[in-house]
């Protein structure tokens, strides 16, 4: 299992997540996106590294909106439209998964 993050936040102590899997950095601080080539550069990264993203697999949403937006589009992608995210609960101080399905069948009319 693997904890992708989003966008690497420094100093951010995410070590709680280390329960959930290997973390793994999607895209590293010194990258931001301020272009339309800058997107696809990043784009690709993020395809690249989730390549092989399954439902073993979690998100860490954390950093640039942009990246955060890719991360998500492409777990997708990989995952027949299903990924889990980590979301930080403040008052349990854990993180607690939750998983979408982006192609639920209840809510994807196919009208």
């Amino acid at each position: 299992m693997t904890v992708y993050i989003s966008h690497e936040v420094r100093g951010r102590d995410l070590s709680n997540a280390l329960a959930f899997g290997e973390l793994e950095i999607l895209v590293p601080a010194n990258i931001q996106v301020a272009t339309d080539s800058d997107a696809d550069a990043v784009a690709d990264m993020v395809a690249d590294r989730l390549e092989g993203f399954s439902e073993e697999d979690y998100l860490l949403l954390a950093g640039d909106p942009v990246c955060i937006g890719l991360a998500c589009a492409w777990a997708a992608e990989y995952n027949d439209g299903r990924f889990k995210v980590l979301k930080w609960d403040r008052l349990e101080e854990r993180y607690l998964p939750i998983q979408i399905d982006m192609w639920n069948e209840e809510r994807v009319s196919n009208d």
